[in-house]
């Protein structure tokens, strides 16, 4: 039988060689995991604003809707929450076409009231939040964008208030 010996210095050779390698390895793999550790932290960041943009733009429609969109609501600025135009307004070019002829002006002032009772005004919220970019993207703030539409409440109305409405414009025909 026969022993195999083994020199030292083959082993030392076969030890450095190893070392070396993982150093390599390291300094490939190191810039790599800084990226990506860094990528998940600015992704994470910029999710955060753009939900707490979001949700500012959805409080600040609710507080100024429930106004019944003639008050900004405390916390929210005439700049982030403004009333957009009626729907008689968004529809007056269909109701012209659709309304052509004798019967145009009557179904016109029919369908009028009743969209405008039916959907009234609406308002639209925009906010903006900021956040960091790392500086290994290029550093600086960045603002992430929440909006937000709704339709504003009407105003509180009792039977009273509606009988009145129903005789004036009975009275104003005649």
């Amino acid at each position: 039988m026969t022993s195999r010996t083994h020199c030292p210095a083959t082993q030392l050779r076969a030890r450095n060689a190893t070392r070396g390698a993982a150093s390599v390895e390291a300094v490939v793999v190191l810039p790599v995991l800084i990226i990506l550790f860094t990528s998940v932290f600015y992704v994470r960041n910029q999710v955060l604003a753009r939900q707490a943009a979001e949700s500012k733009a959805r409080t600040c429609a609710w507080a100024y809707s429930m106004n019944n969109c003639s008050t900004v609501p405390p916390g929210c600025s005439a700049q982030q929450v403004s009333a957009a135009s009626s729907i008689e307004d968004q529809l007056e070019p269909a109701l012209s076409r659709a309304t052509l002829g004798i019967a145009g002006p009557v179904v016109k002032n029919v369908l009028g009231p009743v969209l405008e009772a039916a959907f009234g005004q609406a308002l639209d919220a925009k906010t903006e939040v900021p956040y960091e970019r790392p500086g290994l993207y290029g550093g600086g703030t960045q603002n992430a964008h929440g909006a937000y539409h709704l339709a504003c409440n009407l105003a509180p109305e009792t039977l009273v208030d509606v009988g009145k409405d129903a005789w004036h414009a009975l009275s104003s025909k005649f």
